[in-house]
């Protein structure tokens, strides 16, 4: 699972290890509409999380506007 928490609100977002990339880079685009101060830190409690990480930073900062989505790492969970 990953597990994103936005630094301006303090809303918690989180992603199961079976959604797609494309699902939770939507799901962090609404919440954006919603907070467009928004900025994310995540974790990744799982190893399929962890793993999948790289791709979803590759993906949004290859497909989604510079800037408009910025993800931070706050730590990996054993």
């Amino acid at each position: 699972m990953l597990i994103f928490y936005c630094t301006a609100c303090k809303e918690m977002i989180t992603a199961a290890d079976s959604e797609s990339t494309d699902q939770i880079a939507d799901r962090l685009d609404e919440h954006i509409t919603k907070c467009p101060l928004a900025r994310f830190t995540f974790e990744g409690t799982s190893g399929v999380g962890r793993r999948r990480i790289g791709g979803l930073r590759s993906f949004l900062e290859g497909e989604r506007p510079a800037g408009k989505i910025r993800l931070q790492r706050i730590g990996w969970m054993n």
